[in-house]
């Protein structure tokens, strides 16, 4: 069922994902992928332990530092979108532990730039998902858009002032 979701909350995450890949490219340092790759974890399966939305809770939100934006919308497809970045950076680690470094590296650069339109307004994770949801999966795929005006995998235009 949908609920309203907070989309600064996940902007937040975007954004700190966006710097710690963009360090970790840079430092041409695995540790980080491995931290972050835990974090996306942690926020796939047990979202009130997700450290960006403590963060972003404990925060940000009380310091004023991100305006809210309640919208319309289901947490799963952003979830499964957290999964999809903890097995790709899975990948990213294993081609590194295989020495393919310029390889992985290379999928770095994909991540952030996806990370990147994700937080502009197209998530593929959540593409993703709806194309699961589309071909009949059920369970954790039983969620469609909340907003059919948009292209699947687009942040909901349905605010909560809207609805209000």
């Amino acid at each position: 069922m949908a609920t309203y979701i907070d989309h600064a909350e996940i902007k937040m995450g975007q954004i700190l994902t966006i710097g710690i890949l963009s360090i970790a490219l840079v430092l041409q340092d695995s540790r980080l992928l491995i931290v972050l790759s835990i974090l996306f974890l942690l926020s796939g399966t047990v979202r009130s332990l997700s450290p960006f939305s403590l963060l972003y809770r404990w925060v940000v939100q009380p310091l004023g530092i991100m305006k809210s934006d309640y919208r319309l919308d289901n947490i799963q497809p952003h979830k499964f979108g957290q999964l999809i970045g903890a097995l790709s950076l899975a990948s990213v680690l294993a081609m590194l532990h295989f020495d393919y470094r310029l390889t992985a590296w290379g999928v770095v650069v994909v991540l952030i730039t996806l990370t990147a339109v994700s937080y502009a307004g197209w998530c593929i994770g959540c593409f993703l998902y709806f194309q699961l949801n589309r071909l009949g999966f059920g369970g954790f795929f039983r969620h469609s858009p909340t907003d059919k005006k948009k292209f699947m995998g687009m942040r909901s235009g349905i605010t909560k002032d809207e609805i209000a």
